[in-house]
């Protein structure tokens, strides 16, 4: 894989790159460069966080990468996740690697979890320099990396924890590229300021667009939440979209490119109805194989079911 196509692997599907010339000079380098995407296993598997997420960890290994998939069951622990039990998020954890083995992450991944970086006094020692380097302000403004207000810190002081601490994990891992959402961009980019005052070497920042809820949700329409699977998850994953319609209509019909699903949508030429059943179907033809894996492999998801049943 030339350069070029290395870096436009990188690039694929990604809401925005910070920056896109240190991303360029890290792929002309010798070596293999380490990037990471830091997760809470908190509960089941979201299908952005399976497909978007999985599919650029993929992505990040065919450009060269060692990936890492970061386990932050410590920082689920601060955000009250699954009753604060230690326990539970590990099983969680275990549970959220058979979620990407069933997409297909490749079995070179390396899986990390902060249960292994909290036994280190050094650890630590990194999580307090970033503090220091830090304003409570600027680590209050993080804090929406964790689905939280600022004024939530009031509450509970260990919220303040938090932010410090994802800027010492990717210290603390020794990475060039940090992967996430754009809700992380306030971490990622808390790091980078801070990096330069303690000396730290600089990371590039990689943030995917945030996968609406299957109904749409929030600001955005049913149509524009179908729009966004098709985008995200189908088309990168399989290379087309077939949309099953009534012969009446024109019959069934296969496009090639996002491109072309949204000027035939623009043009009147696709009924919205038609593009929920595409994407659903195509979704569905997705889980197949995750369906599959948990058939053959329903331990740890059980096991999380239990979980969320007994709160």
């Amino acid at each position: 894989m030339s350069p070029e196509e290395r870096l436009q692997t990188v690039l694929h599907g990604s809401e925005e790159v910070v920056t896109r010339d240190e991303l360029r000079t890290l792929l002309d380098r010798t070596g293999t460069p380490r990037a990471y995407v830091g997760l809470e296993p908190s509960g089941l598997m979201h299908v952005g966080t399976a497909f978007v997420i999985g599919s650029k960890v993929e992505d990040l290994i065919r450009a060269g990468f060692h990936a890492i998939i970061f386990l932050a069951d410590w920082h689920a622990y601060i955000n009250d996740k699954l009753g604060r039990d230690l326990e539970n998020l590990r099983i969680c954890a275990d549970y959220f690697k058979d979620g990407f083995r069933a997409v297909g992450v490749p079995d070179s991944v390396e899986y990390l979890y902060a249960n292994e970086f909290v036994r280190h006094p050094e650890y630590w020692q990194t999580v307090i320099q970033a503090s220091k380097a830090s304003t409570v302000a600027r680590i209050r403004r993080a804090l929406t990396i964790m689905g939280r207000k600022e004024e939530e810190a009031d509450l509970d002081a260990s919220k303040l924890i938090y932010p410090a601490m994802q800027v010492a994990d990717i210290h603390w891992m020794n990475l060039d590229l940090a992967l996430g959402g754009m809700d992380q961009r306030h971490a990622h980019m808390l790091y980078r300021d801070v990096a330069p005052k303690l000396g730290w070497k600089q990371v590039v920042a990689l943030h995917t667009p945030l996968l609406p809820a299957l109904d749409g949700g929030g600001r955005m329409d049913l149509v524009a939440g179908k729009m966004s699977k098709s985008r995200l998850i189908l088309f990168p994953r399989h290379g087309r979209l077939m949309i099953p319609r009534d012969p009446k209509f024109g019959g069934d019909v296969t496009y090639a490119s996002f491109n072309d699903v949204a000027k035939s949508y623009a043009d009147g030429e696709l009924h919205p109805k038609d593009l929920k059943a595409g994407v659903a179907a195509g979704l569905n033809e997705q889980l197949a194989p995750v369906r599959k894996f948990f058939e053959a492999h329903p331990q740890n998801l059980e096991a999380v079911k239990a979980i969320l049943r007994n709160g």
